[in-house]
C-alpha cells in the first residue's frame, strides 16, 4: 500500500510518466503554461546521452524538441494563446510523459516574506472569499515547499503541486498572490497560473542570488531565528533557482519588514534582486521570459499603534529607490501598490499582519494594468508632490499636486512634518505642519515651526504607523487611492520638485 502512495505522488507530480524520461518537478497536470506572443519552455532529465525528446500539445500546431545533453534537455512550444484545456505529450526513446489539463495564460511568481504568505484562511470575509475562489476554474496555483539550502538547487520541491482552485487547498495558499489573480483576471478574461514561493520573517538577502548579493553593501541581521532562513541566497537557491527555465508574465513581491532595520542598504539591494532576477529568467528561459519583466511590490503597512518613527518610512523610501513612486528613472517595468493606510491593529495574527489583503490587491491590479498590460488609462497613483511655493511670510507652504491636475480628498489635517536646516534626518521627530487650507490640486501646510529657518525639507505619513484604516491626509477623490510616503528637499524661495 505504501509503494502505491509513493506511486500515485509520483504521477501528481510529474504527470503520468513511463520509463526514464522525466520533467521538473514543476510540471504537472492542471498547470498553466505562459501564453502567446512568449513560447512556453518545458525541460527535464533523461537517461541516453544525444536522443531527441519531442513535445507536443495535442491539437496546436507542431512539434518541439530538443537533444538530451549531460542528462539534461530544454524545450520550446510553440506560442499558443487558445486557453485550452490541452493534452501535453513529451517522448524520447527513454519513455513517455503526458500532462493533461493544461491551459495557456500568464504566469506571475508571488514572492517575499509572510504579509505574502498570510493565507486566505485568514482575511477578512474569509469564507465568501474563499467560496468565490473555488468557482474561478482557470486561475491555478502552485506552491514550493519550505526548504533552503547553500547550493543552488536543480530542482524544487514542491509543497503544493498544480491544482485547481479547492477549499482545501486555496484557503492555505497566498492571499495577495490569489487575490491579485482573481481581480486581474476580470480584466483579462484568459487563465492565470500562480507560483506561490515565500517565507515568513526573512530579509531580501535570503531571495538574492550571489551576483545581487555581490553588488551591494554588506548586512548583518544578529542571530538567525529558528522559524526563518536569513543567509544570504539560501532561499534563492533552493525556490527560486530552478523556476528560472520557467517562462513567466511578472513577479509581485511582497516584503521589507526584516529589512527595516537597513534602510539605506535595502536600495541597492531591491534594485539588484529585480536586476539579477529578470536577466536570469530571461537566459535560462531561452529568451521566452522578458528580459524587462513586470515587476510588482506591496509598499511596506503598518504594524502598531503608537506613533513613533522607527525605520518603516525610510525603508518604504527604499522600496521606492528614494523617488516615493514607481515606476520611475530607476526602476523601469516597476509597480506598487501603497499599504501604509490599510493597518489592523486588532489582527489576531499580530498586527503586522493585516488582514485587508482585498484592497492590496486591488491596488497592484490597478497598477499591473497600468505598467505590465499597458493599459494607459487606468489610473494608479495617488497624488504626488511636484511643486513646493514658499509663502512670503515664511510661515507656510503651499504643496502642488500632480502638476495641478490631481483632484484630492483630503480627509484630515495631520501628517505633514518639516525639517528645518541643519536639523534634518529620516529617523528623527520632525516639525508638525498641520494642514491650513487646500484646493483642489494643493495643500497649504503651516510651516511657522522652523521660524527664521529655511524649511529644509518637507515629509509625509513618516511614521511606522501613519494613520487608521483609509484615514492618512491625503487621497485621489476619484480613484481613493492614497498620496504614498515621501521625504523632499524643499527648493530655497519655493519651485518644482526634481
Amino acid at each position: 500500500m505504501a509503494a502505491l502512495v509513493f506511486l500515485a505522488c509520483v504521477g501528481i507530480i510529474f504527470g503520468h510518466a513511463h520509463g526514464a524520461l522525466k520533467l521538473a518537478s514543476y510540471y504537472s497536470d492542471h498547470m498553466v503554461l505562459q501564453r502567446g506572443p512568449q513560447q512556453a519552455v518545458l525541460w527535464g532529465n533523461a537517461d541516453t546521452e544525444g536522443d531527441t525528446v519531442t513535445a507536443q500539445v495535442i491539437g496546436q500546431g507542431s512539434t518541439a524538441t530538443s537533444k538530451v545533453q549531460n542528462g539534461k534537455w530544454k524545450l520550446k512550444l510553440p506560442a499558443i494563446t487558445n486557453p485550452g484545456p490541452f493534452t501535453v505529450d513529451v517522448k524520447s526513446r527513454d519513455g513517455h510523459v503526458t500532462l493533461h489539463d493544461v491551459l495557456f495564460g500568464d504566469v506571475w511568481l508571488c514572492s517575499g516574506q509572510s504579509n505574502m504568505e498570510f493565507e486566505m484562511k485568514k482575511v477578512m470575509n474569509t469564507s465568501t472569499e474563499i467560496q468565490k475562489g473555488v468557482t474561478l476554474k482557470t486561475i491555478r496555483y502552485m506552491k514550493t515547499q519550505w526548504a533552503k539550502s547553500n547550493t543552488p538547487v536543480e530542482d524544487l520541491q514542491i509543497g503544493q503541486p498544480w491544482t485547481v482552485p479547492t477549499e482545501a487547498t486555496l484557503k492555505e495558499f497566498s492571499a495577495v498572490c490569489y487575490l491579485y489573480a482573481e481581480y486581474l483576471q476580470s480584466h483579462l478574461n484568459y487563465p492565470i497560473g500562480l507560483i506561490g514561493s515565500y517565507w515568513g520573517g526573512t530579509p531580501i538577502e535570503a531571495w538574492s542570488p550571489p551576483e545581487a548579493i555581490r553588488s551591494c553593501p554588506v548586512v548583518t541581521h544578529g542571530t538567525e531565528p529558528d522559524c526563518c532562513p536569513h543567509a544570504p541566497q539560501i532561499l534563492w537557491n533552493a525556490k527560486i533557482y530552478a523556476l528560472r527555465a520557467m517562462t513567466i508574465y511578472g513577479a509581485v513581491w511582497y516584503q521589507g519588514e526584516t529589512n527595516a532595520d537597513h534602510t539605506t542598504e535595502y536600495d541597492c539591494q531591491q534594485k539588484a534582486m529585480i536586476r539579477e532576477w529578470r536577466a536570469q529568467f530571461h537566459r535560462e528561459s531561452m529568451g521566452q521570459t522578458r528580459a524587462d519583466f513586470p515587476f510588482g511590490y506591496v509598499q511596506l503597512g503598518a504594524i502598531d499603534d503608537k506613533g513613533y518613527v522607527g525605520g518603516f518610512p525610510a525603508l518604504r523610501w527604499s522600496q521606492t529607490a528614494n523617488h516615493g513612486y514607481s515606476p520611475n528613472s530607476d526602476q523601469h517595468n516597476v509597480f506598487m501598490a501603497v499599504a501604509m493606510d490599510l493597518p489592523d491593529f486588532t489582527s489576531p495574527h499580530g498586527a503586522i499582519h493585516p488582514r485587508y489583503k482585498q484592497e492590496v490587491a486591488q491596488r497592484l491590479v490597478m497598477s499591473a494594468l497600468n505598467v505590465a498590460y499597458g493599459h494607459k488609462g487606468v489610473k494608479f497613483q495617488g497624488p504626488f508632490p511636484t511643486k513646493i511655493l514658499t509663502s512670503s511670510s515664511g510661515n507656510s507652504l503651499t504643496i502642488e499636486f500632480d502638476a495641478g491636475s490631481a483632484q484630492l480628498d483630503i480627509r484630515n489635517t495631520h501628517g505633514f512634518e518639516i525639517c528645518c536646516s541643519g536639523g534634518c534626518n529620516m529617523f528623527n521627530n520632525a516639525v508638525a505642519a498641520p494642514i491650513t487650507a487646500h484646493s483642489q490640486s494643493s495643500v497649504t501646510v503651516d510651516s511657522s515651526g522652523c521660524g527664521s529657518q529655511h524649511v529644509q525639507v518637507v515629509r509625509y505619513a513618516w511614521r511606522t504607523s501613519p494613520c487608521h484604516l483609509l484615514q492618512c491626509a491625503v487621497y485621489d477623490s476619484i480613484t481613493g487611492l492614497p498620496a504614498p510616503t515621501f521625504y523632499l528637499t524643499v527648493p530655497e524661495g519655493g519651485g518644482l520638485i526634481g
